[in-house]
């Protein structure tokens, strides 16, 4: 069966399920072979219901999991957690979470790393594992949630994270990831960061993020992503940045991007600094009521400027854009406000339907270069910002919705519930890799059987789903 995955691998070039990826993602041994030995928190001095489930996960995972091809299984059930674990090192393992865990410390740091791992994978077989963070208790002074350091070849699946006092998913660094079937529920406050994803090849979908900061972000450095079907459910929406000194983006890919209320339906935020990000694509963005729709800010005050005089922005394609805005006089439902000594070069934009929730709206340009709005067709030299009035496009329509849609973020002061992972994440298509508990027999289901899936689901122009096990 893996032979089909390194098949598909060599066709990446022309399918249109990789888009930017370059190679394969996900973990390169099948769930089955991670299961030859299954090493059960319970059996390293865990207990369902325990005041610190901590040190018997990392006691299991030092005295099984590691040097093995094996399983760290935490069963379904409740946990309480107050020491902080890094999962360092391991090759060939996976993480089965079927549990909830809860965070009971203020310390800070991660509740869980998972750091240098190659061939990984972590997901629960129910659909029901999470990680709820209580971060009401301790706003923006306890710990984040889980990260991810300089691993290769994984996948993070099928799993729920809560309230976390502050950043709830990192991706950092690393190669050939994978992060899907994902629901995240944050409060309605900055620092509540969804994921947040540099490195090398990931590809992440089917996500719903609520909150009121990033939903799916791209830190630097990045290259080689695919980011689609993400669901922003009254949160701050996805962007990239914030950007400063040696900033190194390209080839990155969101499509099919759904926010509802919130920040923005996407942001490029930096203030000064250097670098560049370069051969972008944003294509098939649906928005409702946000505050800003298309916004392009690099004079963002809520950093520090860099050093540098400004990062280069070039060849971004922003295609297929229908939504609306709160107030678009207020807040445009499109800016481009680019740095005056590193102009925004080839900013493309096709079909962009954009609109206010009153009537009325304006789009302001500054020293931006490309095709659409208020944007100068050529140059180098900066200029000041233009703002112009414009009409209803032709071409608009009032975006679907999705059930499920909230019609507020969650308080800062009070418990915020554990969701079920949803099924949709994009009016009009299905999730690209079902439920791992709707797979039959989810803990043999190989990733080659779910890749050929994946690339059946999304090879067509219609992006008509078909589901495959």
């Amino acid at each position: 069966m893996l032979n089909t995955r390194f098949l598909l691998a060599s066709l990446l070039t022309v399918s249109t399920a990789y888009a930017q990826l370059t190679g394969h993602v996900g973990p390169t041994s099948t769930t089955a072979a991670k299961r030859a030995k299954i090493c059960n928190v319970l059996d390293y001095g865990g207990t369902i219901g325990s005041s610190d489930i901590g040190p018997a996960i990392l006691n299991t995972f030092t005295s099984c999991v590691k040097g093995n091809y094996a399983t760290l299984y935490l069963p379904a059930g409740s946990y309480s957690m107050a020491t902080w674990v890094t999962l360092n090192g391991a090759s060939n393992w996976a993480f089965q979470m079927d549990g909830v865990i809860t965070r009971t410390s203020t310390t800070g740091g991660h509740m869980i790393i998972i750091q240098n791992a190659n061939d990984f994978e972590m997901y629960s077989s129910n659909s029901a594992g999470a990680i709820q963070g209580n971060g009401y208790q301790c706003r923006n002074a306890g710990p984040r949630l889980l990260r991810v350091v300089t691993s290769t070849n994984f996948s993070v699946h099928d799993l729920i994270f809560v309230d976390s006092p502050e950043f709830h998913v990192i991706v950092q660094a690393g190669s050939n990831g994978e992060l899907y079937n994902l629901a995240i529920r944050g409060t309605n406050l900055g620092g509540s960061d969804g994921i947040d994803i540099s490195g090398d090849n990931h590809w992440v979908h089917d996500v719903e993020v609520t909150n009121r900061d990033e939903c799916v972000t791209v830190k630097t450095p990045a290259s080689n992503f695919l980011i689609e079907r993400i669901w922003c459910n009254q949160s701050g929406g996805s962007a990239m940045g914030s950007l400063s000194d040696g900033t190194a983006i390209e080839n990155i890919v969101y499509r099919n991007v759904y926010t509802n209320g919130g920040n923005q339906m996407y942001m490029f935020k930096s203030y000064g600094g250097s670098g560049y990000v370069k051969n972008v694509l944003l294509q098939n963005f649906l928005g409702r009521g946000t505050a800003y729709g298309l916004d392009v800010n690099q004079y963002w005050s809520s950093q520090t400027p860099g050093t540098g005089p400004g990062v280069q922005f070039t060849n971004i394609t922003f295609d297929t854009w229908d939504g609306y805005v709160a107030d678009g006089v207020a807040r445009p439902p499109v800016q481009f406000i680019c740095a005056d000594a590193t102009p925004c070069q080839q900013m493309i934009l096709k079909n962009v339907n954009m609109w206010s929730a009153t009537n009325k709206a304006v789009v302001k340009c500054e020293s931006a270069y490309g095709t659409g709005l208020c944007l100068k067709a050529s140059g180098t030299a900066s200029y000041a910002i233009t703002t112009s009035s414009i009409t209803q496009p032709a071409g608009y329509t009032t975006p679907p919705t999705l059930a499920g849609d909230l019609s507020a973020g969650f308080a800062t002061n009070s418990p915020i519930p554990i969701p079920t992972i949803p099924t949709t994440y994009y009016p009009g298509l299905g999730q690209i890799s079902p439920l791992a508990k709707n797979i039959a027999s989810a803990t043999t289901t190989t990733k080659a059987t779910t890749t050929t899936s994946k690339a059946a689901t999304t090879t067509t122009a219609s992006k008509t789903t078909t589901t495959t096990t």
